[in-house]
């Protein structure tokens, strides 16, 4: 963001109105800043006849100036140095201060950043960028109530995409994903093709297994900005979508260009074409001496730019610059020959580099990608090569690991698989180590311990995830004989009349359920049994804990906090009919209507003739009506 005003550079003009030479060097250099040429800018603005001229020096605009293209040629030390020099001219400056920790932010000092943000805002209140700054800064301190604050304030002042942007960030970091969801997609109301709101939307889509909605935001990311994030992400979304082949022709797309051969530079048309933009550290092409900075004429003796008169600036691109890069790539290995100018150098310079494998980590997550869609369709030996690839190439990447777990646990090398398998994931994977893990036991007789793993974690398997829900199958048919035992004890206790008892073993039996009308059988047994009893069971006393600390959060108006306090309770007493009434009224109140629904009727299965029992059927029908409302029956 240019935080500069016109006004401020008449000014700077009119002090150098007896210095024509100055005066000429200073509007040449905002010519380039206005490009995108920073670096020319800075290179006319550092010149000794401008650097020293006593105006300029006792001048805080110069130093703004000055300041702000260092910070977008993405040298910030240079940038705070500079601005600091500024500010102890002009200490409430605001463009400066936002500068300043705009600068200092991206150096990874967010306490130092949220001094300089809050100064801007004292200087420039109503400048929507002095908040989306704070916002920034509060999300990287993890302050993320704080953050979106700052983030909505921007847009009471001028909606931005950015600041939807960041309070759906937000928001995914508190795992409140309805809110992060409806911020995203007023963001992109605003701008329907930013690649970083699609990404985001993707995300949070992912996150709430809105896998059909994932897939289409990541391949409209991928769209619009070729994003190799995007890519990922759009094939892992099939995977989970259970399209494995359309999974695995993305990843094996990743896979062919991860391997190429690079140098580690990024080019840019911005400001002339083909800018160096970035190079990485240690890469072919820093050892080669190539700087950000310098521009290329030409690619193994192909001319790829026509030169401007008077500046890079004015140099015509001959051919795209996605084509370009794709010159510069090749085999790893092979040599590429490059010509390329450089500020300062009458002359352009020749440079030979070889080409390196540089994205491992890339190509070991498309071979994982494509050894777990292979699995799913039931090719394990195909599955395994790809693992071991994947993991060749990158033992600590995490989906690597996930894939050889699998693999393993099919090869029967159980204590192996719990080794690779381990317990640091992301999101998305957890529920696939879990289930891996509790395989894992269960296949060794550890039944229990498998049952255990797979009950704290139930609330991960959703149906919608179709490579998920396979494993957790496999998991359940191979604790089918604990199920089993579970209810046989339940019917003989309740034969012998010993009601209270059979709940435990009948609650044990539910939990290990296959599928949803497996727990509607063993929900009646267990309501019947309860039934039975000469007075209703009592609510333990974990599970009263969990109802008293949700009707608090109720009445402070916390209903998401809420939830998980009356799901917990009905997971320590399921034969409670009014814990099922309760938490889908909640649902209902958060527009979970599907989820109401369900939870509704199992409160009518349990308690068929209660006295609430009409007022609980039309709640279902608001409900349903509801969905069909949203087009989701």
């Amino acid at each position: 963001m240019s935080r500069l005003h016109a006004a401020a550079l008449a000014a700077l003009v009119m002090v150098a109105a007896g210095a024509p030479a100055f005066a000429y060097k200073w509007q040449e250099g905002r010519e380039a800043f206005d490009k995108g040429d920073y670096p020319l800018a800075i290179f006319i603005w550092t010149d000794a006849s401008v650097a020293q001229d006593k105006s300029n020096v006792n001048d805080p605009r110069y130093y703004s100036w000055l300041a702000t293209a260092y910070r977008l040629s993405g040298d910030n030390r240079k940038a705070v140095e500079t601005v600091q020099r500024g500010l102890r001219l002009n200490p409430n400056d605001g463009d400066m201060q936002w500068t300043l920790g705009s600068a200092q932010l991206a150096l990874g000092q967010p306490g130092e950043a949220l001094v300089a943000a809050k100064a801007a805002i004292a200087a420039q209140p109503q400048d929507p960028a002095c908040y989306k700054l704070l916002a920034d800064v509060e999300f990287a301190l993890g302050r993320y109530d704080d953050a979106i604050t700052a983030a909505k304030r921007v847009n009471e002042i001028k909606p931005m995409p950015a600041a939807f942007y960041t309070i759906a960030a937000c928001y995914l970091q508190k795992d409140d994903l309805d809110s992060g969801l409806d911020s995203v997609r007023k963001g992109l109301e605003l701008a329907p093709q930013d690649p970083s709101l699609l990404e985001a939307l993707g995300h949070l889509s992912i996150r709430a297994a809105l896998f059909d909605e994932a897939a289409a935001a990541f391949a409209k990311a991928f769209e619009a900005g070729k994003s190799p994030e995007a890519q990922r992400w759009l094939a892992l979304s099939r995977y989970l979508q259970g399209r494995y082949d359309e999974a695995i022709a993305m990843a094996v797309a990743m896979v062919a260009d991860a391997e190429k051969g690079r140098i580690g530079i990024s080019l840019s048309t911005v400001p002339a074409p083909y800018f160096v933009a970035s190079v990485e550290p240690g890469s072919p092409a820093a050892r080669a001496g190539i700087l950000v900075g310098d521009w290329l004429y030409k690619v193994d003796g192909e001319k790829v730019a026509k030169a401007g008169m008077g500046s890079i600036s004015n140099a015509k691109g001959l051919s795209p610059v996605e084509q370009v890069a794709e010159m510069i790539s090749g085999p790893p290995g092979t040599k590429v020959s490059l010509k390329l100018g450089r500020r300062g150098k009458f002359l352009p310079y020749t440079v030979d580099v070889v080409r390196e494998f540089l994205r491992p980590g890339a190509a070991a997550q498309g071979y994982a990608l494509q050894s777990l869609c292979h699995r799913a369709e039931g090719e394990s030996e195909r599955a395994t090569a790809l693992a071991e690839k994947a993991v060749a190439l990158k033992t600590d990447d995490s989906w690597a690991r996930t894939a050889r777990g699998f693999a393993l646990i099919d090869a029967g090398k159980l204590d192996d698989a719990l080794a690779v398998i381990g317990t640091d994931a992301n999101q998305v994977e957890v529920p696939f180590r879990q289930v891996a893990q509790a395989l894992c036991f269960a296949r060794k007789g550890e039944v229990e311990k498998a049952a255990k793993i797979y009950d704290e974690n139930r609330d991960m398997f959703d149906p919608r995830n179709v490579p998920l829900s396979r494993e957790r199958a496999a998991l359940i048919t191979a604790l089918a004989p604990l199920r089993q035992g579970h209810l046989d004890r339940a019917r003989a206790l309740e034969a012998e009349g010993k009601y209270a008892e059979s709940l435990g073993e009948y609650d044990g039996a539910l939990r290990l359920a296959s599928d949803e009308q497996d727990a509607v059988t063993v929900r009646a047994a267990l309501f019947a049994a309860a039934g039975k009893l000469p007075t209703p069971p009592e609510l333990p006393e974990e599970a009263r804990r969990h109802v008293v600390r949700g009707e608090v959060l109720i009445k402070d108006g916390n209903l998401k906090g809420a939830l998980p306090e009356f799901t917990r309770a009905i997971r320590l007493a399921p034969y409670i009919p009014k814990l099922y009434y309760n938490a889908a009224l909640l649902n209902g109140q958060l527009k979970r209507h599907g989820e109401a629904i369900r939870l509704m009727k199992i409160y009518l299965e349990a308690a068929p003739g209660a006295p609430d029992a009409r007022g609980a059927r039309d709640e279902i029908i608001r409900w349903e009506l509801q969905l069909e409302r949203q087009g989701k029956r």
